[in-house]
């Protein structure tokens, strides 16, 4: 067995090396460090004389934490750090205008960590839900960016404040327009078709059409010899 380690190293042993590697591997496929019993197994694959006592003193090396820190892993899969919890807080900060980049920078986190913090579960789901948050709180942002655009006349958002207050909708306004051409089509059609038949089946057809397009039709049912513009509208 490997002894446990009381003087300062300068280096990682081969043993805390490969036990480095074999970290990095499983966490980038599962995002978890993986268990003390599948380390020892893998490291007396590789012919190390270990246990598990070993491996939990090797958690508390200080180079061993240095390469897992540089690596964004953490030892403990539901413990988020200060360290991480500040980088959360400035990743989400709406009103910083800086870079990702520069703000993991600035805390002293590279962009290799930060991914390979978000590989872990109850980190992702601890970014996820505080995103969430923001949505839900957000609601007042996006008022105030439509009321920007209509004051700056933008179209489109004078369109959409118009449809949100429910005073023009431009699809409905194409629905009715649906209705009303097809109405005056039958009613030409009327004028020089007198087979009842005809007609009728004229009528379905049109109103199918008037479905289809999005405008419901009130009747597909249409009377020989009267308007059938009544019947549709």
């Amino acid at each position: 067995m490997i002894g446990i380690v009381v003087t300062e190293q300068e280096y990682l042993e081969p043993w805390q090396r490969d036990s480095v590697n074999y970290v990095e591997r499983i966490h980038s496929v599962t995002g978890a460090f993986p268990p003390d019993d599948d380390i020892v197994s893998y490291l007396r694959l590789l012919k190390h004389d270990v246990n598990e006592e070993d491996i939990n003193a090797l958690k508390e090396n200080p180079l061993f934490q240095a390469s897992m820190q540089s690596r964004g892993i953490a030892s403990s899969d539901g413990f988020i750090s200060a360290r991480q919890l500040a980088a959360v807080s400035a990743m989400l900060n709406l009103v910083d205008r800086r870079s990702d980049e520069k703000k993991l920078r600035d805390l002293g986190i590279s962009t290799e960590e930060w991914s390979t913090w978000m590989l872990n579960h109850t980190f992702s789901e601890y970014v996820k839900q505080r995103s969430e948050n923001l949505i839900d709180n957000s609601l007042h942002m996006a008022h105030m960016g439509l009321l920007r655009g209509v004051n700056q006349g933008n179209t489109a958002s004078i369109q959409l404040y118009y449809k949100l207050t429910g005073r023009y909708d431009p699809d409905q306004e194409s629905n009715v327009n649906v209705r009303l051409v097809i109405g005056r089509v039958l009613e030409a059609i009327q004028k020089h078709i007198k087979d009842p038949a005809k007609l009728n089946a004229l009528a379905v057809e049109m109103s199918q059409i008037a479905i289809e397009s999005g405008s419901p039709v009130a009747s597909s049912n249409v009377v020989p010899g009267m308007s059938t513009r009544k019947e549709i509208i």
